[in-house]
């Protein structure tokens, strides 16, 4: 027989755990429970369940605190965020930290949480299951490896068994570079899939606001399309040319925004390329920045130009956005905008271990610089 699967619940609210352990209980799960993060990483310490349910807001030791521990201790453990905080900096940080999962309070359905601790059973018996077949491939491999150094011993040329060697080298090499397009043009064809969808859900709403989001949303999406797209197609598949990308993104948002005729765009780059780690983030600062100018800048302007430029500064790189619109707001400050593209702007910055500076002069400026 199967043993009973144990969950931990860490939250310092009674009548959540309660509730939590008795849905669980009744669905046939053992349930833990601890009031509080100390006592939460005791009873893991000593129990070793399978799942964590961790609260955030805690007194004594809040749950990023808890899940950093847990991070070091038990990276393959599952833990699933239950937390009514809602920040967007919150969520940010609980992935950064290795959380599996994020159910927000209150529960409206506790089958939904039951769904989560599936989901991530399920992903961590694979990944289980994963470092096992990584274990006996490498047992395999040394095998192999083994018979191979037997067989170099008694072949009389050096040379022939050389030319074997790399021979296979080289296929393998051409196997995983096949295997690296095919994964960007997977990746590719389904964050184009996501945009479609976003695309036809506008399509079923009259509020002007949703519309906006979802166009947003889209924007954000195809943008990291793009850079998946470039990446299959192109010969190098670690680097990505900034200045084809840049023309290709901005291009599709002003034809987005149908704003072709009006807007001017201009490009000063060259010689930047970046991994799709940089990328990725630098890419959604450009969209962000271009979508706002386009939106906001030159309601008040039959024509208008937009610049963006990325050069090198010693070991930084700069990236500006610039347009010769209306201007930023007198009082306006990027840490303090409730907006989501601002605020994407701040963070993916960040992520980039750089800075942000703007200001208005003859319209509004943006600069990001960060280690390239």
């Amino acid at each position: 027989m199967d043993d009973i699967p144990q969950i931990l619940t860490i939250d310092d609210d009674e009548s959540v755990r309660l509730s939590i352990a008795h849905y669980l209980e009744d669905s046939g799960y053992e349930v833990l429970q601890a009031g509080n993060g100390h006592e939460g990483l005791r009873i893991f310490r000593e129990k070793q369940p399978d799942v964590v349910l961790l609260d955030l807001r805690m007194p004594e030791m809040d749950g990023l605190s808890v899940l950093r521990q847990l991070g070091q201790e038990a990276p393959q453990t599952p833990v699933i965020i239950v937390s009514g905080t809602g920040s967007f900096e919150d969520v940010i940080a609980t992935v950064r930290l290795g959380s599996w999962d994020y159910i927000p309070k209150p529960i409206t359905d506790l089958n939904d949480l039951e769904n989560a601790i599936s989901r991530t059973r399920e992903r961590a018996r694979l990944l289980v299951e994963n470092e096992r077949y990584k274990e006996e491939l490498e047992r395999k491999i040394r095998e192999r490896t083994e018979e191979l150094q037997l067989m170099n011993k008694v072949l009389s040329e050096e040379i022939s068994a050389r030319k074997k060697s790399e021979s296979l080298v080289r296929a393998s090499l051409a196997e995983k570079e096949v295997m690296l397009k095919e994964i960007h043009h997977r990746v590719k064809n389904n964050l184009q899939v996501i945009s479609s969808l976003l695309s036809l859900q506008s399509g079923y709403t009259d509020d002007a606001e949703a519309t906006n989001l979802l166009r947003e949303c889209q924007h954000r999406v195809r943008s990291m399309s793009m850079l998946h797209e470039k990446l299959y197609r192109s010969e190098d598949l670690s680097r990505i040319d900034m200045s084809e990308y840049a023309v290709t993104l901005i291009s599709f948002l002003i034809r987005s925004y149908s704003v072709d005729s009006r807007v001017k765009p201009t490009y000063e780059i060259k010689d930047i390329h970046m991994g799709i780690d940089s990328a990725i983030p630098c890419g959604l600062i450009i969209n962000e920045l271009v979508s706002n100018a386009l939106t906001h800048a030159f309601n008040q302007k039959e024509e208008g130009e937009l610049t963006v430029s990325m050069h090198r500064e010693g070991e930084n790189i700069k990236l500006i956005v610039s347009d010769n619109g209306c201007g930023l707001p007198a009082d306006f400050n990027i840490s303090e905008s409730k907006t989501l593209g601002m605020t994407l702007v701040e963070t993916l910055a960040q992520q980039l271990s750089g800075e942000v500076n703007f200001f208005s002069d003859s319209g509004a400026t943006f600069q990001i610089s960060f280690p390239g």
